[in-house]
């Protein structure tokens, strides 16, 4: 239902693990998404209120701690609201940046 609304691009860059000396091994893959620039007040995952600049709407997997690369600048994920469709199951997923 909300894919025909995803019409811009965003570069994803996401943590997928960590390599034997611990550290983050990182992929990223083009999605699509709607972008709307909105600024409000939300809470992040240690429960600070931060200021978030844009909401995103997309069906990818995307987590806190993650990247959002659009129009040049990077967005680092504040927090993400799973939205369920009719049915019950994960519809798309809302993400503060």
């Amino acid at each position: 239902m909300i894919k025909g609304y995803l019409n811009q691009t965003a570069t994803w860059h996401y943590t997928t693990g960590l390599n034997e000396y611990g550290e983050p091994i990182t992929g990223s893959k083009l999605i699509k998404v709607r972008w709307e620039g909105k600024r409000r007040l939300v809470r992040d995952n240690e429960g600070r209120e931060v200021v978030s600049e844009a909401r995103v709407f997309c069906i990818e997997p995307v987590k806190p701690g993650d990247i959002l690369k659009y129009e040049d600048r990077d967005w680092p994920v504040i927090s993400v609201s799973i939205v369920p469709g009719l049915d019950g199951s994960e519809n798309h997923r809302e993400v503060a940046v």
